[in-house]
């Protein structure tokens, strides 16, 4: 992709409203100037993540993630500059003309153009001639070619290089072949990964092809579905398949329908049961209940009506429960699956029972009768459903389910409490926990604060405030090498001080977050003259007295050495003279 004018680039911020545009992602509420939601980089369940539109920036008070409306995007979609700038310039109608040269093949952008090729082919593949028996089989199973190529399921063919050929000569590095997981590699070569498979794409929230779930079709294989391995684009336990289409029914609706299989998903979608996730290729976890959460607090689990399946719904309840969230179950009859139940029963039964759940301890004590066990049996069936209620935080929902227990098994509650009391607590953590590495400046010194507050001061609207810094601070007060960067924009009066403008000089996201955070926050309710006047005596006293610091060091150790320090003696005398005259 080429590079954009700058003249395009500032006409796309300034018709690109952050909160419009953020607002499609994250459920914002107002408080007070800002707007606060959920954070969408990072598991949370108190909003920290807010945007200010008047700055047309964004901050998370959680992770530091920070930004203007082009780094959100980017963000968010794992896409470039110039491909955040495009998408909006396409949906506020700028037309954009490219100047020559070549931005460079980014990682992201190979991935998403491989994964879209290869959506591509394996559809032309199902509705052409070689993949007639594929596309039968799907229709027989009550799939009409509308949700086929709505949701662009397709075909591999039994080939090992079909897709290679496909993508070969269309400037793709090995490294973007062997990372996009589509491809596996041996001493012979490449080779497709998917062969003789019905492929169903999994896609980003975006709209954007990041996986493939792929179902075994008339070869012998053990594996009934592979799904891709993980990659840049796709973590397992993040992803929902069927999201990008279903998420605005859910906010509408107000809860999730969350069901096994691809086709459960499909079959439900078709019958108009819009707010349906499918999990994509692994069990329900922890990021999966966090990823949900941003949009909906309560989840019907609709999974299949064996025991395998009653098993998997109580998981994923307590899963739920454990992350604050309302889980509920349907549960099909005997040994059939959403997907079946709903091709024969039809839209009304099966949306009536999704209607009408049954609650997770219920379930509970019926999927393992627990009302009538006795003995070891009983002593046992309670100590694992204390050891699982302990571990939930929300000391409401836990007392809830302690009493309602208490009322349908008739075991008295202050022993239900003993027994949960004396159960090993598992500590819950924070998927994110393990994987962030939060490398974001700190800005945490009494002179890295003095530079910040001359920043934000620099960063106002009002023109009197700014032309009073930059008469009286220069850029040598600026030594944290960061900060130093800020105000040398901020001090240049060619450039624009507009905070959405600032962050696109920096490059690094670490650096870009910082940035956002230093202009997010609001100088101090002081006269600029005093803050002025307070930092640069920090500002210029600090370095005096480190010196000062350093020299008595050197008198000490010249005077255990025997030697004369007055030369030492008569430069700290110089330096607190300078001192007292700040």
């Amino acid at each position: 992709m080429g590079k954009i004018p700058q003249d395009i680039v500032d006409r796309v911020r300034d018709a690109a409203d952050i909160l419009d545009v953020v607002s499609q992602y994250v459920d914002l509420k107002q408080r007070g100037a800002n707007y606060f939601g959920l954070c969408p980089f990072h598991g949370e369940k108190t909003p920290s993540f807010s945007v200010a539109p008047a700055k047309q920036i964004y901050h998370c008070f959680g992770c530091s993630s920070g930004g203007n409306v082009f780094s959100f995007l980017m963000e968010y979609q794992k896409i470039t500059f110039p491909e955040a700038i495009k998408i909006l310039a396409d949906r506020y109608s700028i037309p954009i003309q490219f100047e020559e040269g070549n931005s460079g093949s980014e990682l992201y952008s190979s991935l998403y153009e491989l994964h879209t090729i290869a959506v591509k082919l394996f559809q032309d593949n199902l509705f052409s001639q070689r993949g007639k028996s594929a596309l039968t089989y799907l229709t027989d199973r009550g799939l009409t070619e509308d949700i086929l190529k709505q949701f662009k399921v397709g075909f591999a063919m039994d080939s090992w290089d079909q897709l290679v050929k496909q993508c070969t000569g269309k400037g793709f590095t090995k490294s973007h072949i062997n990372q996009s997981g589509l491809f596996t590699q041996s001493e012979k070569g490449t080779f497709d990964r998917f062969r003789s498979r019905i492929m169903f794409p999994i896609h980003h929230p975006s709209g954007k092809p990041i996986a493939f779930g792929g179902r075994i079709f008339k070869v012998d294989d053990p594996a009934k579905y592979l799904n891709s391995p993980e990659t840049p684009l796709y973590k397992k336990s993040d992803v929902f398949y069927g999201l990008q289409a279903s998420r605005d029914a859910i906010r509408k609706t107000g809860y999730a329908v969350l069901v096994e299989g691809y086709m459960d998903f499909l079959q439900l979608y078709q019958a108009g049961i819009h707010q349906v996730v499918a999990v994509s290729g692994t069990a329900f976890t922890p990021r999966h209940a966090l990823a949900l959460s941003r949009i909906t607090q309560k989840v019907v689990l609709f999974f299949d009506g064996d025991k395998a399946g009653g098993k998997a719904a109580i998981r994923a309840g307590w899963v739920l429960l454990k992350a604050g969230m309302e889980p509920t179950i349907v549960c099909p009859p005997t040994d059939q699956d959403p997907d079946d139940w709903v091709r024969d029963k039809g839209r009304n039964d099966v949306l009536s029972a999704i209607e009408s759940p049954t609650s997770i301890l219920d379930f509970h004590l019926e999927f393992h009768r627990g009302p009538s066990l006795e003995g070891a049996d009983r002593r046992q069936y309670i100590l694992d459903l204390m050891r699982e209620i302990r571990n939930i935080q929300d000391g409401i929902v836990r007392n809830d389910l302690v009493r309602i227990l208490s009322e349908k098994l008739i075991v008295d509650e202050h022993d239900l409490i003993r027994v949960m009391k004396s159960q090993r607590i598992n500590p819950v953590q924070n998927p994110d926990q393990t994987e962030q590495r939060d490398e974001t400046p700190k800005f945490t010194s009494t002179v890295d604060r003095a530079q910040i507050e001359l920043l934000q001061l620099l960063a106002l609207e009002k023109d009197t405030t700014r032309k009073y810094v930059r008469e009286n601070v220069s850029l040598a007060l600026f030594t944290t090498p960061l900060l130093k960067k800020v105000a040398e924009f901020l001090l240049d009066k060619k450039l624009s001080v507009e905070s959405s403008v600032i962050i696109e000089y920096f490059q690094d996201k670490h650096e870009r977050d910082s940035v956002a955070q230093i202009l997010f926050a609001d100088p101090k309710n002081i006269p600029p003259e005093q803050i002025v006047s307070d930092c640069k005596k920090i500002l210029k006293s600090m370095p005096l007295k480190e010196k000062i610091h350093l020299l008595r060091i050197q008198i000490r150790e010249k005077e255990s050495h025997g030697e004369n320090p007055q030369e030492e003696l008569d430069e700290v005398i110089l330096l607190r003279q300078e001192l007292n005259e700040i």
